[in-house]
């Protein structure tokens, strides 16, 4: 598995609009994480419940929650599934991935409801029991149901694009993958599963974007490279160079590169 997407989510206002909606309506906690665990933004009722407070302080404490609220990111990025768990209050918990390019870019915690109308045990106090009480109740079926509320909502959220990252991401996800099969023959079709999009989506997307086709950016990626291994490796032919960047014969290598670069692959170790 790839590393997780180490940069914050940016989060456009309807998205706090929509977090505002969907915890005042069903009266649960909705918090945004990026993949390192910082809060992103926060729904209407971010704050905790007066129950988990009471069991906060007295009888786990904060560092607890966020030990076990790291434990499940975790294991939520590895799986890429949304997943229920109860934390130690004994409430219900639902933690979804933010996927962009199959790829988890934060989480969406939802929270703090009752999983059933059993006490936890050792509550005894009016107040624990008042407050427990006041807590919505999702279990069996309307727990699956809210979870599938939880996954329309986040697929919503992608798919309108209101979530976003301080860099383009689709971009440097492409360069990684042509970095990765430049020796090799690389295909649009092969890019664009790469990048979870189709041929054409990332085809226009290249020239709205960056006025450019992906064979032209393959070939400036295949040249820039070259560049590299003919200054690092002055005992290489231009055949062993020219395969290495995945150029099928030294005559095409050298052709384009003079294009280019202004220069023959000769000329320009020369040069150095």
């Amino acid at each position: 598995m790839e590393n997780p997407i180490q940069t914050e989510l940016i989060l456009k206002e309807d998205v706090r609009r929509l977090l505002d909606d969907f915890a005042g309506l069903m009266k649960l906690r909705a918090v945004f994480f990026s993949t390192d665990g910082k809060i992103i933004e926060r729904g209407r009722n971010a704050e905790c419940s007066a129950f988990c407070r009471l069991m906060q302080e007295k009888r786990f404490g904060v560092s607890a929650c966020v030990a076990l609220d790291r434990e499940k990111q975790r294991e939520c990025l590895a799986v890429k599934k949304i997943l229920s768990y109860r934390c130690h209050a004994g409430l219900g918990e639902i933690i979804a991935p933010v996927l962009f390019l199959e790829e988890v870019a934060g989480f969406l915690v939802i929270g703090q409801f009752r999983l059933d109308d059993k006490l936890p045990p050792g509550i005894r106090k009016k107040e624990e029991i008042d407050a427990y009480f006041d807590l919505p109740l999702f279990a069996g079926e309307e727990l699956r149901n809210l979870e599938h509320m939880v996954q329309v909502l986040l697929e919503y959220i992608v798919s309108k694009e209101l979530v976003g990252y301080p860099r383009d991401l689709r971009m440097f996800r492409l360069q990684q993958y042509i970095d990765r099969h430049l020796a090799e023959t690389l295909t649009l079709a092969n890019a664009a599963r790469a990048v979870s999009c189709s041929e054409s989506t990332l085809t226009h997307y290249l020239k709205a974007r960056y006025q450019s086709c992906f064979s032209h950016i393959v070939m400036k990626k295949r040249i820039q490279k070259a560049k590299s291994l003919l200054a690092e490796h002055p005992e290489w032919t231009l055949s062993v160079v020219a395969d290495a960047v995945g150029f099928e014969s030294s005559f095409y290598f050298c052709r384009v590169f003079k294009e280019l670069c202004g220069m023959t692959p000769g000329e320009f170790r020369k040069k150095r």
